[in-house]
């Protein structure tokens, strides 16, 4: 979608402001400091790891400033570190195994199309021993820099770092399954969130993300991909030209959580206020005009005569929201 983005003279983003970018390559790279000795710590003090517990393995890449010259090389190391961690086992924890490994690296085959392969990156990765088993467990860590604020924190940014993990999740468990090491290393239900304690750049550690649910969203979104890209293999698009022209020609469907994660999503928006989506004005409205568009529902509430019945109920919706407003103001 950033080569759409790209086409249509939007500058790619990723959702995200340069100044979030750059808070958050400093806070992981202060984590991973020292062979992680920060994170290590905080993982020790919410007793995710036992006292003593040291060891690490950085596969990031050079440009996000590990040691590693690419994606294919950080996936080849990650499948190295796997089977180094069921080879030696419980007892190798003690000795020169690592307990975090910084930007495990695991690929997902799919379709032609749409999903030729999906490369996904683990922030942190945390091997500890499995209680009343003789395998080593992994747990997925995400690493935000958003702080923490207890029950105040933003629920969005929450819910989109346990989608992430979620993800990160189901491929650690396909991996270790297509590896054969399911004997040896087992994958934890739940995972990591490593955000900043309010007001510093020191870690905070939610420990007990349930990721279930997360996970089998994500194999489920998998699955339609696969079977949209199977449907898609039948326009034969030739190249990566022909495919944005494409992507251009279809109808889009503007949400406001576009703008978190589409590059494309400042032209949605626009074409979305052309048609008088209600989605502009957020989900709320969209579902409260039900279809109806912004010019008409402005029509209604001038008093135009409903058309269908879908406008006569609007129309009844409308009425009684005014009603309650002024009965509140009054």
């Amino acid at each position: 979608m950033a080569k759409v983005a790209e086409a249509e003279g939007l500058t790619p983003t990723m959702g995200q402001s340069p100044f979030a970018i750059s808070r958050g390559q400093v806070f992981e790279r202060e984590l991973l400091k020292n062979d992680a000795e920060r994170l290590i710590a905080a993982l020790v003090e919410e007793g995710v790891l036992p006292k003593g517990a040291e060891g690490f393995r950085d596969l990031r890449t050079r440009i996000n400033s590990g040691p590693l010259a690419n994606m294919d090389v950080a996936h080849d190391e990650t499948v190295n570190a796997l089977r180094q961690l069921a080879s030696a086992g419980q007892r190798g924890l003690e000795g020169s195994s690592p307990v975090v490994i910084a930007s495990a690296t695991l690929k997902i085959s799919g379709q032609p199309v749409m999903l030729p392969e999906g490369i996904l990156a683990i922030d942190a990765l945390v091997a500890r021993a499995e209680d009343a088993t003789d395998r080593v467990e992994l747990l997925v860590g995400e690493v935000k820099s958003y702080a923490y604020r207890a029950g105040y924190t933003d629920t969005t940014d929450l819910a989109t770092s346990r989608a992430q993990a979620g993800l990160y999740r189901y491929a650690l468990a396909l991996t270790v399954h297509e590896l054969g090491l399911g004997d040896h290393l087992s994958v934890a239900e739940h995972g990591l969130l490593v955000l900043t304690r309010h007001g510093s750049n020191r870690p905070q550690i939610l420990s007990t993300e349930d990721l279930n649910y997360q996970a089998a969203r994500a194999e489920a979104g998998f699955e339609r991909l696969r079977a949209a890209a199977k449907d898609l293999e039948a326009f034969d698009v030739e190249d990566e030209e022909d495919a944005v022209e494409r992507i251009e020609s279809a109808d889009v469907a503007y949400r406001p959580e576009c703008v978190s994660f589409c590059d494309r999503a400042e032209y949605c928006r626009e074409e979305a206020e052309s048609k008088g989506d209600g989605n502009v004005l957020g989900a709320d409205v969209g579902r409260f005009l039900a279809g109806v568009d912004l010019n008409r529902t402005i029509e209604l509430m001038g008093g135009a005569r409903p058309e269908n019945e879908v406008e006569r109920d609007l129309a009844e919706r409308i009425r009684e929201a005014r009603g309650a407003a002024t009965a509140t103001a009054s």
